[in-house]
């Protein structure tokens, strides 16, 4: 064991550089490319499936959907490759490693492509299977850690692990993969460096292990539990920091509800670091043994293997590498400033929407509302919108002017000239004397790439076109992904979701009578915390769509929608219902916080 775990060190501290280099900008460029293909094939699947929304209620039988299979195996297909590539770009950089043969990064592409097409062309697909179980193995912590913190995957996962027939289920589904991973250990070296068909490979690599089983499975869990260890140390070390950071920069308001968020954030950076590091140990360690043992392995099977091939000089490979990482770039640039199902839907258990903007801090619907919203890390900020005289679409909840600018006058009698001369600030407080009522195109300027916006369109009549307006602003600036549309008036939601489909919508109602979360027009119900419980929304959530509680401003009504499992908190106090949805029981203060995440 310890000259295999010296010589491992050894092959991993040669060319460690530009080996290291290479993963993480494997990992860069792939990983938001899939995350943009998963998002799409979602929204897809969603789409075909008549969902608006995933909840742990109806993923049982969106799963089973003609176009859902048909989506997730196409994702599985194009998962496999990019986990086959990267595999032979590791074994070709440990090849020429073992070999004392430093590769630069064009040709360690170069030795991956030709070794996938070389797989591809023999139809190995049986090797497909093998990585996606072998992944799954190496990373299987890290995709429990994943697993927790994507919905509806999280209620799933937890449920199966309360039950002890789940935990029973789990553990043998993981021996059953570990069966069959186990004696494919070398099947990857043998098929893509001795080029073995599947079935030849994976009998050489058992032929190689059997004798070894209990000098080799040792040394590799050893590998992990060190991985593992140094994760939760840094994971710790980083928490601390930032909780540190959170108490010196940050109001102490925000503390307990931006360091929750802080430590997911930090968690799933680390998970990916992580699971880039134990690509590259398990490859390295892998190779060490494969050589070591295989000691009659042909010199022309131990060639490099790139020389010649189509993929084999370096300007293609640089081409092939620049055009990913442009895609990379834009796939990055339009997630962040467009939004994702995944990175937003997705990865928070319950969203936060500031009711008009921060309106307890700052005059409702106005820029400084939602200056205060973005700044107290809302998700959404609500605004209602109307239209003036001169048919601009503008800001306001009340139809007159008589509350925030003391004149009883209706929106809708002003052109918009004369309306933002109006103070509509000097009201809430003399800081904020000076505030005029802003337009939604102003708003949309703002608020892109920053906070997600619940617009609600007032209900104007039948003979008003201010739904196809805000559809018309919405596309114009590219925000389907961080705009909601509700409105009181459910012909308006038609009205939008005639203009464009894609726009989420939601009809507010103040009681739940009736079967109202079945139609087609209605993405969500925005609902009057009051009239909602356990029934309401499991009902809801069976049909795909989502609740969204207001306006919810007491800390005991806050828990009470966290127990029932709405999707979104209508709030005049976004922090403080950040902190309750984000924090653990029974956590009172920024320490009781930290012992619970460190311990």
């Amino acid at each position: 064991m310890g000259t295999l775990t010296k010589d491992t060190f050894k092959i991993l501290k040669y060319n460690q550089r530009n080996g290291l280099i290479f993963t993480l900008l494997f990992r860069l460029v792939t990983a938001p490319l899939y995350l943009l293909a998963l998002n799409a094939g979602l929204e897809f699947a969603l789409k075909m499936a008549d969902y608006s929304y995933l909840t742990a209620s109806n993923i049982g039988s969106f799963l089973i959907k003609p176009w859902t299979a048909a989506i997730i195996a196409a994702l599985l297909i194009l998962g496999i490759l990019i986990m086959l590539l990267e595999t032979g770009c590791l074994i070709t950089l440990y090849q020429g490693a073992f070999y004392f043969r430093k590769l630069n990064l064009w040709q360690i592409l170069a030795g991956g492509l030709s070794k996938l097409f070389d797989e591809i062309r023999r139809k190995n697909w049986q090797l497909g299977l093998l990585v996606l179980a072998d992944y799954f193995i190496t990373n299987l912590y890290l995709i429990y850690r994943v697993f927790t913190h994507v919905k509806p995957i999280n209620f799933v996962t937890s449920e199966l692990l309360r039950q002890p027939w789940g935990r029973v289920l789990l553990a043998a589904s993981i021996l059953l993969v570990l069966f069959f991973v186990v004696p494919g250990l070398y099947a990857f070296h043998a098929c893509m460096v001795e080029q073995k068909r599947f079935r030849a490979g994976y009998l050489k690599s058992w032929w190689l292990i059997r004798r070894r089983i209990f000098e080799v499975l040792p040394l590799m869990f050893v590998y992990y539990g060190l991985a593992i260890l140094a994760l939760w140390a840094l994971y710790g070390f980083c928490v601390l920091l930032t909780a540190v950071a959170v108490t010196l920069f940050t109001d102490n308001r925000l503390a307990l509800a931006v360091l929750p968020a802080a430590c997911d954030w930090i968690e799933l950076v680390l998970i990916f670091f992580s699971s880039m590091l134990l690509a590259v140990g398990k490859y390295g360690a892998v190779s060490v043994q494969y050589f070591r043992f295989n000691s009659r392995i042909s010199r022309k099977a131990a060639a490099i293997g790139y020389e010649g091939k189509p993929f084999g000089n370096r300007k293609t490979a640089g081409i092939i590498m620049s055009a990913a990482t442009v895609l990379c770039l834009l796939s990055l640039f339009y997630v962040l400033r467009n939004g994702s199902v995944i990175t937003g839907d997705m990865l928070s258990e319950i969203q936060i929407t500031a009711h008009r903007g921060s309106s307890n801090e700052a005059p409702e619907n106005t820029m400084a509302a939602l200056r205060k919203a973005v700044d107290d890390l809302a998700d959404y900020a609500e605004i209602d919108v109307q239209e003036t005289k001169d048919g601009i679409v503008v800001l306001a909840h009340d139809f007159t002017l008589n509350r925030v600018a003391g004149i009883n006058r209706t929106i809708g009698s002003y052109d918009y000239d004369d309306l933002v001369r109006l103070d509509v600030g000097a009201w809430f407080s003399d800081e904020y004397r000076g505030e005029y009522i802003p337009t939604l195109k102003e708003v949309m300027e703002y608020c892109k790439g920053k906070i997600n916006l619940n617009i609600e369109i007032k209900n104007l009549g039948d003979d008003s076109d201010l739904p196809e307006k805000v559809v018309q602003l919405i596309d114009e600036y590219q925000m389907k992904e961080q705009c909601v549309v509700t409105s009181t008036r459910f012909s308006y939601l038609v009205r939008i979701k005639k203009a464009d489909p894609q726009i989420r919508t939601g009809y507010i109602i103040s009681a739940a009578y009736g079967n109202f979360y079945s139609s087609d027009s209605i993405d969500f119900i925005s609902i009057r915390s009051s009239f909602i419980n356990e029934r309401l929304v499991e009902a809801a959530h069976e049909k795909g769509k989502t609740v969204h509680a207001w306006t919810v401003n007491g800390k005991s009504e806050m828990e009470r929608m966290k127990m029932l499992g709405v999707d979104n908190i209508i709030t005049d106090y976004p922090i403080l219902a950040r902190e309750i949805v984000y924090r653990e029981a029974a956590t009172e203060s920024l320490l009781e916080y930290l012992q619970l995440v460190l311990k």
